[in-house]
C-alpha cells in the first residue's frame, strides 16, 4: 500500500500545471505498474503500459526512467527485462524510441555473455546517434551499460573513450547549458542535460586519462544554484549513477584536487563558489577555515563581503519613502540591507509574512546587528488596514511599476540583497531564505 501511494505522490509531481487536462485513468495506470512490475505480472504491465502511454506520453516516460530505471539492478527475478523485452517486441516505434537504452542497459546488467555484450556495445554506438535523446535519457543509459561493461571486462579503454565523447557531443548540442530557461520543464531538462555532461567528464577522468581538465569541466557542470531548485531533473540520475544526489556533483572532488595540489587560491574560490550557492553554517564555517588555512591574507568577513558584492548588481540609485524615514540607495549605509517585496493579493506572500515579522523582531532586538529590514508592496489593496489588523510592525512602502522594474522584479515575493558597499543579489525563490541571509551577511 505504501508504495502504490508512493508511487501516485510521484506521478502527481510531473504534472501540477496540467491536472485537468490528464484523464483520471491515467492516474490508475500509473498508480498500477510498480507493483506489476515488482510482482512479475508482465502481460498485465504492458497492457497497462500501451493503454499509459496512448493517454499520457509524459506520465509513461517518468514512470520508465524514474521508477522502473530503479528496479533493474536490484531485480533478481528479471521480471523488468522480461517487460521490457516484450513491450519491445509489440513493434510500437513511439515506445521503442523511449525504452530502447533502458532495455539495453537491462540487457547488460543480466547478461555474462561474451558474445551477448560485445552485440550491446555495437547497439548502443547505434543508440547514440548524432544527437541527444532526452526522452529516453540515452547518455544516461551509456554510462550505466559502459559501468556494468567495464565490470565485466567486455570494453576496451579506446571503445570506452569513444562512446563517451560521443554522449558528450550529443549533450553539448543542448542550448541551455549555460543560460537559464524561463520555465519549469526546461529547467528540469537544463538541470538533467547539465548532470549527464559533468557525469560524462567525470567517467573521461576516472577511467581513461586523469587529465585535470576532465576533472574542471566535471565541476563546472555540476548543478548550479538553478539546477538544484530543479532537482527533480537529477535526482534520479544520481542515485544510478553516484548511489547518492549529492547536491555539488563533483565540485568537492575537484576542490580536493586543487587543495592537494597546493593551488589554494583556486580551491577557496570554487569553496566560495559553492557557499555562496548554498551558505549553510556547515558550509560557511567549512569555508572559514579554509580561508584561513589558505593565508591569503586580511579578515574573513571582508573577503566573504567582497566575494558577494561582487556576485551582485549596481543598487538603483532612487529613494524610498517609508512612514518614518526616506531610505535613499544613492548613499551607503556601511549595513546590510534586506528587502521583501511582497502584496496583500500574493498567497505565497501573505504564507511568509509571519516568519518575516518574527525574522524583523529578532534582528530589531540583537545588539550586533548589521542588517536593516525593509518592505516593497506592490498592488495591494487597503494595506494600512492589512498591516494593522495582523500586527505587522516591519516596515513597508507601497512601490510603482518603475520601481519595480528598477529592481529587476518578476515574481513575488521576491527577496533582496543589499551589500553594505551597495549592490544587491536576489535569494532564490523555494529556499531557506533566512538560513541564506544569516549566513551570507554571517548574523550570530
Amino acid at each position: 500500500m505504501e508504495k502504490k501511494i508512493l508511487t501516485l505522490l510521484i506521478c502527481l509531481t510531473l504534472v501540477s500545471s496540467v491536472y485537468a487536462q490528464i484523464p483520471d485513468k491515467a492516474f490508475d495506470l500509473c498508480n498500477s505498474l510498480s507493483g506489476l512490475w515488482y510482482d512479475g505480472e508482465t502481460d498485465k504491465a504492458i497492457e497497462s503500459s500501451v493503454e499509459l502511454y496512448r493517454l499520457y506520453p509524459p506520465m509513461f516516460i517518468d514512470r520508465i526512467h524514474n521508477a522502473l530505471a530503479q528496479h533493474v539492478e536490484a531485480d533478481s527475478n528479471q521480471y523488468t527485462l522480461k517487460y521490457l523485452k516484450q513491450l519491445y517486441n509489440r513493434n510500437n516505434n513511439e515506445i521503442n524510441g523511449i525504452i530502447a537504452p533502458i532495455y539495453l542497459w537491462s540487457r547488460a546488467v543480466n547478461s555474462k555473455d561474451k558474445p551477448e555484450l560485445e552485440s550491446i556495445t555495437k547497439e548502443l554506438n547505434s543508440l547514440l546517434g548524432d544527437s541527444s535523446n532526452y526522452e529516453a535519457r540515452t547518455e544516461r543509459y551509456c554510462l550505466l551499460i559502459i559501468k556494468e561493461l567495464v565490470n565485466k571486462n567486455s570494453i576496451d579503454n579506446k571503445t570506452t573513450e569513444e562512446l563517451i565523447r560521443k554522449s558528450i557531443r550529443n549533450i553539448e548540442t543542448y542550448s541551455f547549458l549555460v543560460d537559464i530557461p524561463t520555465n519549469q520543464e526546461e529547467s528540469e531538462k537544463r538541470a538533467w542535460n547539465r548532470y549527464i555532461l559533468a557525469c560524462n567528464y567525470d567517467c573521461l577522468y576516472s577511467k581513461i586519462n586523469n587529465k585535470e581538465e576532465y576533472l574542471r569541466l566535471a565541476s563546472e557542470y555540476s548543478p548550479d544554484l538553478n539546477d538544484r531548485l530543479n532537482k527533480r531533473g537529477y535526482a534520479y540520475d544520481a542515485s544510478l549513477l553516484n548511489e547518492n544526489t549529492e547536491e555539488f556533483g563533483f565540485k568537492p572532488k575537484y576542490f580536493k584536487y586543487l587543495s592537494n595540489a597546493n593551488r589554494e587560491k583556486e580551491a577557496l574560490d570554487l569553496m566560495s563558489e559553492v557557499a555562496f550557492a548554498k551558505p549553510s553554517r556547515k558550509i560557511i564555517k567549512f569555508l572559514q577555515e579554509y580561508f584561513v588555512k589558505s593565508k591569503v591574507g586580511g579578515e574573513f568577513e571582508t573577503y566573504w563581503e567582497n566575494y558577494i558584492h561582487k556576485r551582485g548588481k549596481a543598487v538603483p540609485n532612487v529613494t524610498i519613502k517609508f512612514e518614518n524615514e526616506d531610505l535613499d540607495f544613492s548613499q551607503k549605509t556601511g549595513s546590510w540591507i534586506y528587502i521583501d517585496v511582497w502584496g496583500t493579493w500574493c498567497r505565497p506572500c501573505r504564507k511568509e509574512l509571519p516568519d518575516l515579522q518574527s525574522f524583523y523582531l529578532a534582528n530589531q532586538e540583537s545588539q550586533n546587528s548589521n542588517l536593516k529590514i525593509y518592505t516593497f508592496s506592490v498592488n495591494s489593496q487597503n494595506l494600512s488596514d492589512f498591516m494593522s489588523d495582523n500586527k505587522y510592525t516591519f516596515p513597508v512602502s507601497e512601490i510603482d511599476k518603475k520601481t519595480n522594474g528598477l529592481f529587476e522584479v518578476s515574481g513575488y515575493p521576491t527577496k533582496i540583497l543589499i551589500t553594505p558597499g551597495g549592490n544587491y543579489i536576489k535569494i532564490p525563490y523555494g529556499v531557506d531564505w533566512k538560513m541564506y541571509i544569516k549566513n551570507y551577511t554571517l548574523m550570530n
